[in-house]
């Protein structure tokens, strides 16, 4: 009796799923009353752009009676049309608003949307020379590279190979050395106080030590994956691989703001290695030899240093990859770059 209800109930299924099929439903859907024409979603505007709000009602019985738009913490009021001016906005990428619109039956509708902020001018072009060449173990797998005391700090990376050393930045001698847990993956190290930071790839943890004699002292967790670190200011300034650079507390580790960093053609991914260095951000795009100069306010790509030319990989027979670290020379103004597995470091003069 049971097989017999199941199959009925099996049958009866069937027959609705199909006659679904063939029936014109009009289903009851909430229409909108509120209309956005302008600006499209995720538009693009240039710096100087005006940038032009537009509302209308949808309903042919409800009039529009006032709308209010929201950018971060500010509101302004108007009823169908608003212009903004992108000189206004201090930070490039996305910018999220919204828009609630009031209309003379009493209801209120809000609708949230985004538009794109890009800079308007090429970043300016950097030439740079030669100061001197150092030579680099070609077995470190480079992720993080700072000055500290003279002394080179350097992370090197690889699931069971990774480990951070200080190195005697005259004459290229280990002074101390760490191995990192086999199970993390070393990336972008600063030092903060007392303290040396570490991140790792895809662990969401990090590591802080005593950055004199290496000894962990505490944990640091994250929810996004780990590249690039630097200390700007009394921030840690941190990249994941996006387009975004998050500044954190350095006792909490908690995000204080984060910026988008973005050039004429749009935002800049694959952001790697960091350093601060008289009020910007230098930055390693993985992958490519150049470096990036990165206003830490507006997300704007200022300037880029070409170095295609630097290391000769044609000329090198062992094992070699890209371009990533960079350590800032004060009492030189210059800055030493390296790249993973290469087997020399170079000191540069920026012109």
């Amino acid at each position: 009796m049971h097989y017999n209800i199941k199959i009925i109930l099996i049958v009866f299924i069937l027959l609705s799923c199909d006659n679904k099929g063939n029936k014109n439903y009009n289903s009851p859907r909430i229409v909108s009353k509120l209309k956005i024409t302008s600006p499209s979603y995720n538009e693009v505007f240039k710096k100087g752009d005006s940038i032009k709000i537009e509302v209308s009602s949808n309903s042919k019985t409800n009039k529009l009676i006032e709308s209010i738009f929201y950018l971060g913490n500010d509101s302004v009021k108007f009823l169908n049309t608003l212009n903004i001016s992108s000189n206004e906005l201090i930070r490039y990428g996305r910018h999220n608003f919204s828009l609630v619109s009031k209309f003379d039956d009493g209801s209120t509708e809000k609708i949230n949307k985004s538009f794109l902020l890009y800079p308007k001018n090429k970043p300016t072009e950097k030439s740079y020379t030669i100061v001197k060449i150092l030579p680099h173990d070609p077995n470190t797998y480079t992720q993080g590279l700072l000055l500290d005391q003279n002394d080179f700090l350097e992370s090197s990376g690889q699931y069971g190979k990774s480990f951070i050393r200080r190195i005697n930045s005259k004459n290229g001698k280990i002074i101390n050395e760490i191995k990192i847990d086999k199970n993390l993956f070393a990336e972008g190290i600063t030092t903060y106080e007392n303290k040396l930071y570490m991140l790792s790839w895809k662990s969401n943890k990090g590591l802080i030590f005593n950055k004199n004699n290496f000894k962990i002292i505490d944990e640091i967790e994250y929810n996004t994956e780990g590249w690039g670190l630097s200390t700007y200011k009394d921030n840690l300034v941190m990249s994941d691989g996006s387009e975004k650079l998050y500044f954190r507390d350095p006792i909490t580790f908690n995000i204080k703001k984060i910026i988008e960093v973005y050039d004429n053609n749009g935002k800049v991914e694959n952001i790697n290695e960091l350093e601060s260095i008289k009020g910007k951000i230098y930055c390693n795009i993985y992958g490519k030899d150049i470096i990036l100069i990165i206003d830490p306010d507006t997300g704007l790509v200022e300037s880029r240093i070409n170095l295609n030319n630097l290391f000769k990989r044609e000329n090198y027979n062992d094992k070699v990859d890209v371009l990533n670290g960079i350590a800032y020379n004060k009492d030189n103004n210059s800055i030493i770059v390296t790249g993973k597995w290469w087997p020399s470091m170079y000191e540069l003069k920026i012109n």
